[in-house]
């Protein structure tokens, strides 16, 4: 039997060796998961350190925190350990309650099992003065039957203003483009997807009342849709923007003319996506159409204009020479149409040219055509004519229609037309040639008297080119220095001495000879020569007269024919001085010889320039006097001092009545009025004693003198001073 101690020991050593094995038991099964788990921790920690999200575990209901990572300290500058036992609330991360308040409910409702709810919030941090914006995620969580709140959070500062200012660009754009000045769509599988409010505008729909909506809404017809399309879609897999302009059709069907451009997001797949602009072009294709019909038509009759009139007669001319007919373009004037306008102003004008053109129309047949030229010049085209009878049958007609007058508002007026016809083929082959010679017709027309009709013909042309002939050598003849002027002589009829002489302008062109005044004064007045051309006179006729003074002749007279245009336009009184300045004869040596038609135009002008040439001594008288507006009134005003009694009065005094009356009428109130007279156009003895029985004072014509050059002038005045010499 062992002993007790013995006994003592072994239990002991016994169990010491049994604790000893199973400490090492538990080292060697439980420590290095242990140890696996620790390190896990570690890593887990560190992971949630470095992360920029924050993460803490709040304690419920109490609010304490019990964990955080670094991240929630560097939010808010104080280091994460100090924050552990702090309350949630604390930290000041938004409205702390609410996300208790939350999670408190979940804790009440959570149960055994169940999967806690996630929720979010995005709220506002301020530190130190700036404004920071988190965003939560937070849920419930069970440790150990302890309910704790677990917070994940991070800075969405950045993002938050990137969505604002992202919110912006997005209102703005979508601002601009409702407010663009052209529609815009996008289009998928012909599909509206989306549009701006311009385009809901254009086409009259309610915001969104288009979107979903097929594009055959847009078009005016299922024809014009399909055809669209099929073209639009093949031009837009090339990858190039397609342009149409087509008739669209708004919500209440109405239709308008829009311009459209399309891109496709993908040409590969252009069904797939594709962008429409879209303008309203309806006035702009109105302003177009009216343009294009303006560029044929009349602006105030709607008549067709020239250009269309020379397509017509293109036309007209081809048929013509097929069925060996005639064409016949005449030239039709308004007569007296400047005085209607003058007086009732250019709306009744305007109106009366609207009525003429609708007249013309109803005269004429509809193969022909009326064309206003322009001003109250019409242009008639009369096509598929078997003879020139017929033409003429056809323009008297016309004219004799307009014997009509014409009814506008509560006035009648009444009109003529002259008329000037050109015949195709025989006077033209071509448009600008037909035109030419029925426009000299037509002048020819309205010599003759108007409210009457000419066919052009040579003389027409020959005299035609006369005019263009003289007109282009005018400004040269006075360059070239060929005018000259000849002298009528005048002589007293109580002594028969002579007295001066009447100036009279010849142009020696080299080539035509010698040109009377009576074909070329009218173009100089047209052109506005005359001004020079009278002031050469005035300066040739002073120098001329102041030679017969240094002849012998005692104060002699030249005469010198004003024009119109010379007072209007020239300084009449400033050619006068230098003229009698530079030949140094005497005012009293010059006559200034002055139509009636002067004296009626702009008369107190006129008077005033008369009056202070009257001042300077030159004397004055009225040329062809009898022929015109014949007044005592001005007579009196103006204070003449001679009338020139008209050469048709003189020449067949002796033999008619009415003639001696009318000579014998204005010489006697001329002398009434303290005013001298002198004929012109005293042809034979009779009319010269008869001159004289009448009291006539002075003379001048073929039977004393032909005008004659200046040299011959000279030597008349020779034999005139010997005579008298002599005797």
């Amino acid at each position: 039997m062992a002993k007790p101690c013995d006994t003592d020991k072994d239990w002991e050593s016994r169990k010491d060796r049994i604790i000893g094995l199973g400490e090492r038991s538990f080292h060697k099964s439980y420590y290095p998961q242990l140890k696996q788990n620790l390190d896990r921790l570690e890593r887990f920690h560190t992971l949630l350190d470095s992360t920029s999200d924050f993460v803490l575990l709040v304690s419920l209901p109490e609010g304490t925190i019990t964990d955080a990572n670094a991240a929630l300290g560097r939010l808010i500058d104080v280091p994460v350990e100090r924050l552990i036992g702090s309350t949630f609330e604390s930290l000041g991360l938004g409205d702390a309650s609410h996300v208790l308040a939350v999670l408190s409910q979940d804790m009440n409702s959570f149960h055994e099992g169940e999967s806690a709810a996630t929720h979010s919030v995005v709220t506002e941090f301020r530190h130190k003065d700036t404004l920071i914006w988190i965003e939560f995620s937070y849920c419930l969580a069970v440790l150990d039957l302890k309910s704790y709140a677990v917070m994940v959070g991070r800075d969405v500062t950045e993002r938050k203003h990137n969505h604002e200012m992202l919110a912006v660009l997005l209102s703005e754009k979508e601002a601009m483009l409702d407010n663009a000045l052209v529609a815009i769509a996008m289009v998928r599988e012909r599909i509206i997807i989306s549009c701006n409010r311009r385009f809901e505008i254009m086409f009259g729909y309610q915001p969104g009342g288009a979107l979903g909506q097929s594009t055959e809404i847009l078009y005016t017809s299922k024809f014009s849709f399909d055809s669209f399309g099929e073209e639009a879609y093949s031009a837009l897999m090339n990858n190039e923007p397609f342009t149409r302009i087509q008739l669209l059709s708004r919500a209440d069907g109405s239709a308008f003319w829009c311009e459209m451009t399309g891109n496709v997001l993908d040409h590969l797949h252009p069904q797939n996506g594709s962008v429409w602009m879209m303008t309203d072009i309806t006035e702009r294709k109105e302003a177009e159409e009216r343009a294009k019909y303006l560029s044929y038509h009349d602006a105030i009759t709607g008549l067709p204009n020239q250009l269309l009139l020379q397509d017509r007669l293109q036309q007209a001319m081809m048929f013509s020479d097929l069925g060996k007919t005639k064409v016949a373009l005449l030239v039709a004037d308004l007569d007296r149409f400047k005085t209607i306008n003058d007086i009732l102003g250019f709306n009744i004008g305007n109106r009366l040219l609207v009525s003429v053109g609708e007249r013309l129309n109803q005269l004429l047949p509809s193969t022909d055509t009326v064309c206003r030229q322009g001003g109250d010049e019409f242009l008639i085209l009369l096509t598929n004519l078997s003879s020139v009878e017929l033409i003429s049958n056809s323009v008297a007609e016309l004219i004799a229609n307009f014997t009509e007058p014409f009814k506008l508002d509560n006035q009648e007026l009444t009109t003529s037309i002259s008329v000037g016809v050109a015949i195709y083929p025989e006077d033209g082959v071509d448009f600008e040639t037909l035109l030419k010679k029925a426009d000299m017709a037509m002048y020819r027309a309205k010599a003759a008297g108007r409210n009457t009709y000419c066919f052009f013909n040579e003389d027409m042309n020959n005299e035609a080119i006369d005019q263009i002939t003289l007109h282009a050598g005018l400004r040269r003849a006075l360059e070239a220095n060929q005018f000259v002027l000849h002298y009528q002589p005048q002589i007293d009829l109580g002594s028969g001495a002579l007295i001066g002489a009447e100036a009279l302008i010849r142009w020696e062109h080299p080539e035509l000879g010698m040109i009377p005044p009576g074909r070329f004064i009218p173009i100089a007045e047209e052109t506005g020569l005359i001004v020079e051309i009278g002031d050469w006179v005035l300066h040739e006729a002073c120098r001329e007269a102041a030679r017969w003074r240094e002849a012998g002749m005692f104060e002699p007279v030249v005469a010198v024919n004003l024009s119109a245009l010379q007072f209007k336009r020239g300084n009449i009184e400033t050619s006068v001085l230098q003229a009698l300045q530079e030949s140094g004869i005497e005012p009293g040596m010059l006559e200034l010889e002055l139509t009636e038609s002067i004296l009626l135009q702009d008369t107190e002008n006129i008077l005033a320039t008369v009056q202070r040439l009257k001042l300077m001594g030159v004397k004055l008288s009225i040329d062809d006097f009898g022929t015109g507006y014949s007044s005592l009134s001005y007579l009196k005003r103006f204070k003449v001092d001679k009338l020139k009694i008209d050469q048709s009065f003189v020449r067949d005094l002796a033999n008619n009545a009415d003639d001696a009356a009318i000579v014998r009428a204005i010489i006697q109130m001329a002398r009434s009025l303290g005013l001298q007279t002198i004929a012109e156009g005293v042809e034979n003895e009779r009319a010269l004693e008869l001159l004289r029985l009448y009291h006539c004072d002075e003379a001048q014509g073929y039977l004393i003198s032909r005008p004659i050059p200046a040299g011959v002038f000279m030597f008349y005045l020779s034999n005139y001073l010997d005579k008298t010499n002599i005797t």
